[in-house]
């Protein structure tokens, strides 16, 4: 099962290329695009094949965690008559670390005395992730061969070639993978917003590798600093596992608090631009409005998640401390504030491109409010929501899509309107999508929103009712969006379409084949949430027990520093 995970990077990656190769060559358009989505299937099926082994597979002891971890640090095992060691909060439920392929690098005594070995592997929060990134391929794949114009093989392959970075990170198992799959994925996005966005596509793509590579450089200093906090002066660890382990036995030293603060800091400015955090924001609007509807989809579902992910893999789990102390005061109100703040701007649009563009600000709101509760409640609500979040987004985006080639414009000033009699079954997906959006329940986006919100009630009451007023934003700017687009008068605008051929144009059945399994997989989630939960539990019950722990060590020191300054006056 550990040889799948290479197959699964390796299959979009190298076919991704492969395929722009051969675009070179003599190698027919049709065929080029039914090879990419058929790659793009195939990986699906493994990645579901991955989740269900990470669902049914328990998780390795701590005895047997901490032997791996010292092994592949090249550090000396401990003292059989030491006091036991706290068990790592990242623990991989599938491995791939193959002995022999080791690489020695120009820092190599900086890292373990036998280089640096390749480990990934997969966790419940990386499986659900693995798994929304090949779903939403799949479905933009689908859909792109009926809304792109021109080169839509070119546009597959580097689709294909951005899914493989992505997947290298959310499946990367120390830092030195998940940082370059981190900047490696820049390189295909940058291509697919330019190549195939509008006339503005261009600057939009250089703002945002540049905003991008900017937090670059924080990040850098984030990641050396926590090799150098847990390492000694003959290596610095880079695994995950290890690094989780030595946070977690740090947890309530003092001398450890200042460290990890500014470690901490460094980490919200590198990933904060990638989650398009308050007021790292900027980018985000100007990209998804001038890209394509299908690369905004790829964008907002699954590449929005890297920095989201970053926080659930760098921050948490690997300075406790700092989170515990800071990350409830900070990035819960930016979370709080960035719900509403996406909402009303939502409001203000014209433009269905820039509405989901700050709508998906709003809702990324909800995911880093859950995340910053620091509690099982929210840790669970934030991984759902991310995985929800996705769904809704990209079926949103790929309607967009479609909505776009038989209206002519994505502005509701512009364009035709009263569409809902024309074109039916799309009307009847993006009304779905919109009311599963605004976290109705029974559908997917209320359980992760109703955890984040509920979880942050006992840290922060007031961040919570702001939360709460964006629901009510959020419903109000999607329905009256849909009131503009879908009902109303028919007015053809420019078009010389009669009503007759415009419904013959509705959904075909490829496209019908992409948005009904993301609605019955909405459902199901709204229904049946424990079936994505189960997945993740185990993880996020780990990251929640070591910053429950921090934020209880942090407040009795401060409650005793307090005593004694009192003691110290009288």
């Amino acid at each position: 099962m550990s040889a799948l995970l290479p197959l699964l990077i390796l299959m979009p990656l190298l076919g991704g290329l492969i395929l722009l190769l051969a675009r070179r060559g003599s190698l027919h358009e049709t065929v080029s695009e039914n090879v990419s989505t058929l790659i793009a299937l195939g990986s699906l099926a493994l990645s579901v094949l991955l989740v269900f082994s990470v669902a049914n597979l328990p998780s390795p002891g701590a005895d047997e965690m901490q032997a791996s971890a010292t092994d592949a640090a090249g550090a000396p095992p401990r003292d059989a008559n030491a006091a036991p060691t706290v068990a790592p909060t990242i623990v991989p439920k599938i491995e791939f670390a193959p002995d022999w392929f080791r690489l020695r690098l120009p820092a190599n005594a900086s890292i373990s005395p036998d280089g640096w070995q390749l480990r990934l592997g997969l966790d419940g929060i990386g499986a659900i992730m693995v798994l929304l990134t090949t779903l939403v391929t799949s479905c933009v794949l689908v859909v792109a061969r009926s809304t792109i114009e021109r080169n839509r093989s070119d546009f597959a392959a580097w689709l294909l070639i951005a899914t493989g970075c992505m997947l290298l990170v959310f499946m990367s198992m120390d830092m030195l993978l998940f940082y370059v799959g981190f900047e490696l994925v820049l390189i295909p996005l940058f291509v697919l917003i330019a190549g195939w966005g509008d006339k503005d596509a261009t600057s939009a793509a250089k703002r945002f590798v540049l905003y991008t590579l900017a937090g670059s450089i924080p990040m850098v200093l984030a990641l050396l600093g926590i090799s150098a906090l847990y390492g000694t002066e003959k290596e610095w660890l880079i695994g995950f596992s290890e690094l989780s382990q030595r946070a977690a036995e740090t947890v309530g030293q003092s001398d450890q608090a200042f460290k990890q603060t500014w470690i901490f800091a460094l980490l919200v400015l590198g990933l904060g631009i990638k989650t398009a955090v308050l007021p790292l924001h900027t980018w985000l609007p100007t990209t998804y409005g001038a890209a394509h509807p299908t690369c905004s989809a790829f964008l907002a579902a699954v590449v929005l998640k890297l920095g989201l992910f970053g926080f659930m893999r760098l921050a948490l789990p690997l300075v406790p401390n700092a989170v515990s102390s800071y990350g409830a005061v900070i990035l819960g109100t930016l979370g709080a504030v960035a719900i509403v703040y996406g909402a009303m701007a939502a409001l203000a649009q014209t433009d269905l491109r820039l509405l989901m563009a700050y709508s998906s600000l709003s809702h990324v709101g909800f995911i880093t409010l859950g995340m910053f509760a620091l509690n099982v409640e929210g840790l669970a609500g934030a991984t759902l929501q991310m995985f929800n979040h996705g769904l809704t987004t990209a079926a949103m985006f790929l309607l967009m899509a479609c909505l776009v080639v038989r209206r002519g414009s994505t502005r509701w000033d512009e364009g035709s309107r009263g569409l809902a009699g024309h074109y039916p079954r799309l009307a009847f997906f993006l009304v779905f999508f919109v009311v599963a959006g605004a976290g109705t329940p029974g559908l997917n986006n209320f359980v992760g929103e109703l955890l984040a919100l509920t979880a942050m009630i006992s840290v922060h009451p007031v961040l919570t009712c702001i939360g709460v007023l964006g629901v009510v934003l959020g419903a109000w700017y999607a329905f009256r969006m849909t009131q503009h687009i879908l009902f109303g008068k028919y007015d053809a605008g420019k078009r010389s379409e009669m009503p007759g051929q415009l419904q013959s144009n509705d959904l075909g059945f490829d496209q019908k084949a992409v948005f009904v399994p993301l609605a019955v997989l909405s459902i199901l989630i709204g229904v049946v949430p424990l079936i994505a939960i189960n997945i993740f539990r185990a993880d996020v019950e780990r990251i929640a027990k070591v910053n429950t722990e921090a934020r209880q060590a942090m407040a009795e020191a401060a409650t005793a520093e307090q005593v004694s300054m009192r003691t110290v006056e009288r």
